[in-house]
């Protein structure tokens, strides 16, 4: 698996748990929403 991979795989983890909550998910994930928003842009999440 790549880098890449692994993130969007984290990132999908965090959006399920919480249910969608970006902002619950990127603190969870130690990012602001701005930079989660641009990562599920980007591995079109």
């Amino acid at each position: 698996m790549s880098l890449d991979q692994v993130e969007a795989l984290l990132i999908k983890r965090a959006m399920t748990r919480f249910d969608g909550n970006v902002s619950k998910a990127a603190k969870t994930l130690g990012l602001s929403r701005s930079a989660l928003y641009r990562r599920l842009q980007r591995y079109g999440i």
